[in-house]
């Protein structure tokens, strides 16, 4: 009988003892539930190019016992696929990579923009070229990305000139390499290009600008996080926005040195990003207003040109007044 009972307080202290390394497990599996990893997907040539550069994000988050781990992409598309499968916490995407993730489903949350870059996409032709305005483009072939910010800033410049896009004849191309390839062997009459890859072919050859994005298209950068890292980690992420804000007001200061950190990145001139860089302003802004109208036609405009699969409400996906927005942002 006392074995019996010696055997039967054995097992209960052992029950008890794993109920206790039990709740033990779950406190601390509650903890690890803190970030302690931020993955940050970019794009090399950008400004999230530059923080990652000059370090100061890591430095700022190591004393919270926060690593940063930089994922790089070659494209926004598939920086926001990563972003929508939960590779990545947050990272930036073009305007319209965004509205076509939006179109497709992806629960990606928009958390600030880049300052307007309206500069920094054309449509360029040889400087001998006989065109020399939107309205001359009638009947031309224009070479554009399917979706890409030269294609919407070809629709609004002919837009404002009574024309539409059907009166021109679009060539398509999957990238920078690929749209240089067709000026270079002169395939098209006109190509839609943007920076820093239209700066350096501004130095490489002569041409002539028949139209940028100034009073047309924004050609803005958005910055974009998981709905579950904005959800559980709105003091993270408004520590990352305020350095990105920080980094941006250097980067307004130092054009020289943001040209050599992008050069080394990109194997492209540094007097070419210099260009490129000083006709822009950078800058982290919240989604006002203004930005959702302004994405707004741009959605609209790919819908009714049948590039854009289903036409999307920009408003529903922005929240109002968001906890994640530094005081530097606001």
């Amino acid at each position: 009988m006392n074995k019996r009972f010696l055997i039967t307080v054995v097992a209960l202290l052992s029950i008890f003892s794993l109920l206790l390394a039990g709740c033990s497990t779950g406190q601390s599996s509650s903890d690890s539930k803190e970030k302690k990893i931020i993955k940050i997907g970019y794009q090399k040539g950008n400004t999230l190019n530059v923080l990652k550069a000059r370090g100061t994000l890591e430095k700022t988050l190591t004393s919270k016992g926060i690593t940063v781990e930089w994922v790089p992409f070659t494209m926004g598309t598939v920086l926001l696929e990563a972003l929508n499968a939960g590779s990545i916490d947050f990272g930036h995407a073009s305007d319209g990579n965004s509205v076509f993730a939006q179109a497709g489903g992806k629960p990606i949350v928009y958390t600030a923009s880049e300052s307007p870059y309206p500069k920094g996409v054309a449509i360029i032709v040889a400087k001998n070229s006989p065109i020399q305005s939107v309205k001359d483009l009638k009947g031309k072939s224009v070479g554009i990305s399917k979706g890409g910010n030269q294609q919407y800033l070809l629709a609004k410049a002919l837009e404002k000139e009574g024309l539409a896009f059907s009166d021109i004849k679009p060539i398509y191309y999957k990238d920078a390499s690929e749209a240089r390839a067709l000026y270079d062997s002169k395939s098209v009459d006109a190509l839609g290009f943007w920076d820093p890859y239209l700066a350096v072919l501004e130095e490489d050859t002569e041409i002539r600008t028949i139209v940028n994005g100034e009073n047309l298209t924004e050609n803005r950068t958005y910055y974009f996080a998981s709905p579950t890292f904005t959800k559980n980690n709105a003091d993270l992420l408004k520590i990352v926005l305020d350095e990105l804000q920080k980094s941006d007001q250097w980067s307004n200061d130092h054009p020289k040195e943001v040209a050599q950190i992008l050069s080394k990145e990109l194997g492209i001139s540094q007097s070419a990003l210099e260009v490129a860089t000083k006709r822009r302003e950078y800058g982290v802004l919240k989604i006002d207003p203004h930005a959702i109208v302004v994405q707004q036609d741009l959605a609209d405009t790919f819908f009714n040109l049948k590039v854009l699969p289903k036409n999307v409400d920009i408003d529903s996906t922005i929240k109002k007044n968001p906890n994640w927005l530094p005081e530097s942002v606001k």
